[in-house]
């Protein structure tokens, strides 16, 4: 048996709820329904059962980890600050219309260019870094098993295209929903994506 590496984004939070983002200016808890999707998820890889569990520091990755433990009866969460959010600078703590109405030009150039982020923000390519290095530690730790690891949107996005080796400004053709995940393998010296596995979308009338 291989090891393979289930990053999953945390559950429904505050934030998300209210159109907001948040990295370090605040720290919010899962909704009601973030709980439950962390339940759903949590039961869909029943099949697998973790070989550890890890989250970001954050108490929406903590508490999704922890939810997810609680179902499959797994060791303790272990906090990796390498699966934090993406550091958002200036735009913490912002809601998104905010940023539309009165900073579109920086906001759009961020989410068309997450090379550019905003002043005190982080690189999606300094994202990929410590997703990596992660993996890669992983790796060494557990020669086999299923390691999962919550997290937020823009850290899948980055350890996909790094994998890819896709440029980082592909992220803006890619979206992760809460509990949507990104599914890696280690085979030989490289890892692979075995997957995009999501959880199905918010029912609001389309597709």
């Amino acid at each position: 048996m291989s090891l393979s590496v289930l990053f999953v984004r945390h559950g429904e939070s505050e934030a998300n709820l209210n159109d907001m983002l948040v990295s370090e200016h605040a720290d919010p808890p899962l909704t009601d329904r973030g709980r439950q999707e962390a339940r759903m998820v949590a039961h869909q890889w029943m099949i697998h059962p973790p070989t550890a569990i890890y989250a970001s520091p954050l108490k929406r990755s903590i508490d999704t980890a922890k939810i997810w433990a609680e179902e499959t009866h797994a060791s303790p969460v272990q906090i990796d600050p390498r699966l934090h959010e993406i550091r958002l600078g200036e735009f913490d703590g912002r809601r998104i219309q905010d940023l539309l109405e009165n900073d579109r030009i920086r906001y759009q150039l961020w989410k068309s260019d997450p090379e550019s982020p905003p002043r005190h923000g982080e690189k999606l390519s300094a994202v990929g870094t410590r997703m990596m290095s992660f993996l890669s530690d992983m790796s060494t730790r557990y020669e086999s098993g299923f390691v999962v690891a919550i997290t937020h949107a823009d850290c899948l996005k980055a350890v996909t295209l790094h994998i890819l080796q896709a440029p980082w400004q592909s992220a803006r053709f890619l979206h992760f929903s809460n509990v949507a995940g990104v599914h890696v393998t280690k085979t030989g010296s490289r890892f692979e994506l075995l997957g995009l596995p999501c959880s199905p979308p918010a029912h609001d009338g389309s597709l």
